[in-house]
Parts: C-alpha cells; sequence; structure tokens
C-alpha cells in the first residue's frame, strides 16, 4: 500500500484527497472523487483528469528504515484538473433541464 496525495493543479492549488491505495493512476486517466458521510453513502462525486503522476522513489543512498522494513515507494503524488471533457456532456444536460422547466 502506497499514501495517494491527490492536488488540484492551477492557480488555487490545494490538496483534495490523500488515502491508502494499491493502485496508481496514470496520466490522462480520469478519477472521480466522491464525497461520503459518515454511513459511507456517497453524497457527490467529482471528475478530475489526471495531468502528472509523481512517484517518490527512494534513492540508493538512502538509509535502511527504523521498521526493518525495505526502501519501497510510500508516497505517489497525483496532480489533477477539472475533466473538461465533461463539460460539454454536462451543459446538454443543464440546457434540457432549462428546456423542460420552461415547458
Amino acid at each position: 500500500m502506497i499514501t495517494l496525495r491527490v492536488t488540484r493543479h492551477d492557480r488555487n492549488e490545494a490538496l483534495l484527497a490523500e488515502c491508502q491505495s494499491s493502485v496508481i493512476p496514470a496520466r490522462g486517466e480520469v478519477l472521480q472523487l466522491d464525497t461520503v458521510d459518515a454511513d459511507g453513502s456517497m453524497i457527490r462525486g467529482t471528475m478530475w483528469r489526471v495531468i502528472a503522476v509523481t512517484v517518490h522513489v527512494p534513492s540508493l543512498q538512502s538509509a535502511a528504515p527504523l521498521d526493518g522494513m525495505a526502501l519501497r515507494v510510500r508516497i505517489v503524488e497525483v496532480s489533477v484538473l477539472p475533466d473538461v471533457s465533461l463539460l460539454s456532456a454536462l451543459e446538454l444536460a443543464a440546457e434540457a433541464t432549462l428546456t423542460e422547466s420552461r415547458l
């Protein structure tokens, strides 16, 4: 398991999520970040496009960890931007809703 950090990469750079993961997303993929309540029920989800992946790899000159474990990747940082490929679909859905409400 690694620590996966998802950071919004623009003028307002901000940490969006951080969790343990066994999966490393690739550049170009879309991540859905879910907001869940205390029950684990999804409140909402947002779509983000991965623009960069940084894997923190220990060099050969690194000291062995005090806990006796082998050197390994512990942190992967993923930079994302809002997924603009979905904006046209969202705009069409909003327009359809407005058209229905006018009827």
